[in-house]
């Protein structure tokens, strides 16, 4: 099985999320019907797109 190159794989951002969402990542089951971990994916989503939006189309996540 092949290993997928990520350019700049090693690189280090930061997203910023509450403690509700951290927790909802874990997995841990939170009474406020998914709106944390639905809003922590989407941090991530956004903080990914940011980072990769000054490569080629020609990446892994293209």
């Amino acid at each position: 099985m092949e290993k997928t190159k990520i350019p700049n794989g090693d690189e280090i951002v930061t997203v910023e999320l509450t403690v509700k969402e951290l927790i909802a990542l874990t997995g841990v089951r939170l009474y406020d019907n998914n709106t944390s971990k639905i809003s922590a994916y989407k941090k991530l989503q956004h903080t990914l797109e940011k980072t990769w939006s000054g490569d080629d189309k020609d990446s892994a996540l293209a």
